[in-house]
């Protein structure tokens, strides 16, 4: 694992678009997608109580400079970081879940969900099928349209997440929808 994501590190240079998991600057781990803001650097961070080997990248908007919000360190046993395309943006909108059209009364709503909207996620980092189904008490389940049908995400009403709708939405379901 270590000389594969070696080798992908390497591999990068400032201004590549990359999918990244890593850990941020308060040690969660963290999925980010953007274009890399500067060349990864080999660096020491504090994990697990103690300091380690691993690389730091700055992950953002093209124009972004380096900051603590975008920096993301890749440990070798779980960090990943890959050469992916651009993304089409134009389809993704940031909002609430409460635009997607979601409420309690709301059946079988299925949205593509692109992950949580946090102020260092300036896209989406995923890009899957869900249903929105409300729960109780406020809370909503994206659950997965595969045979699995496993829980991906669970929110309240006014979660901001990445999503769009489904290629085949009809007209007029979804806000601003074009």
């Amino acid at each position: 694992m270590q000389a594969n994501l070696e080798t992908n590190v390497a591999a990068l240079n400032a201004g590549d678009h990359v999918h990244a998991h890593g850990t941020d600057s308060r040690g969660v781990d963290t999925a980010r997608a953007g274009y890399l803001l500067a060349a990864p650097r080999p660096e020491t961070g504090q994990r697990h109580s103690g300091r380690e080997e691993g690389w730091l990248v700055y992950i953002g908007k093209r124009d972004d400079a380096p900051a603590l919000s975008n920096r993301l360190m890749l440990y070798p046993d779980t960090g990943r970081i890959a050469h992916t395309p651009e993304q089409d943006l134009n389809l993704w909108r940031a909002t609430t879940l409460r635009e997607t059209g979601a409420s309690a009364r709301t059946k079988n709503l299925r949205i593509r969900f692109g992950g949580p909207a946090t102020r260092s996620a300036v896209e989406p980092t995923q890009d899957t099928t869900v249903c929105v189904t409300y729960n109780t008490e406020g809370w909503y389940s994206l659950d997965a349209t595969d045979e699995s049908g496993t829980q991906v995400y669970e929110c309240r009403l006014s979660a901001k997440i990445w999503w769009a709708p489904l290629p085949d939405a009809p007209a007029g379901l979804f806000p601003d929808a074009q």
